[in-house]
């Protein structure tokens, strides 16, 4: 059951970015509030469950993907780091009163994901300019997520750029 809450949560965080609720993963999962409570003690314990979960899924996926230099695999690496991106965006934390700790977990597991998928870039890439990309792609990416703007065109067109 409590991979389901998980899993749910994720789902539903991503989905239903703000209106998301702990009595949503309830009803969606036809439990009561106190099972979901019986697991996780608060809403920052199922949080932090939530995207511990999250991010080794994710780093897994860019892991296989890195290996394969087709558009589709690198494309599929940009639209991993924009959903991490709508998973982590701002607006979120600051709904749900996210504690410092979770939010620099995030904040350094967006950094391990990037590691991963920066790690696929042309070797003729320097450093300084992989940290200028990753800045660009930061804002990029959160103004898809505030704009609610499909991000396909702009990733098909960030694919043939970065690679």
């Amino acid at each position: 059951m409590k991979n389901r809450i998980i899993y749910e949560s994720i789902e539903g965080l991503r989905q239903e970015g703000l209106r998301f609720s702990v009595d949503t993963v309830a009803e969606k999962l036809n439990i009561s509030k106190k099972t979901i409570y019986k697991y996780f003690p608060n809403k920052e314990a199922l949080a932090f469950a939530l995207y511990q979960t999250y991010y080794a899924d994710v780093k897994a996926q860019a892991n296989r993907l890195t290996a394969d230099s087709s558009g589709s695999a690198r494309s599929k690496l940009l639209f991993l780091y924009f959903d991490a991106k709508l998973m982590t965006s701002d607006n979120i934390f600051n709904k749900y009163k996210l504690n410092k700790s979770l939010y620099s977990y995030t904040t350094e597991q967006n950094n391990d994901l990037w590691n991963i998928i920066s790690s696929s870039f042309d070797e003729s890439i320097s450093e300084k300019d992989k940290i200028a990309l990753h800045i660009i792609l930061d804002g990029t990416f959160e103004k898809l997520c505030n704009e609610k703007i499909t991000p396909d065109e702009v990733i098909d067109r960030l694919v043939n750029i970065l690679w």
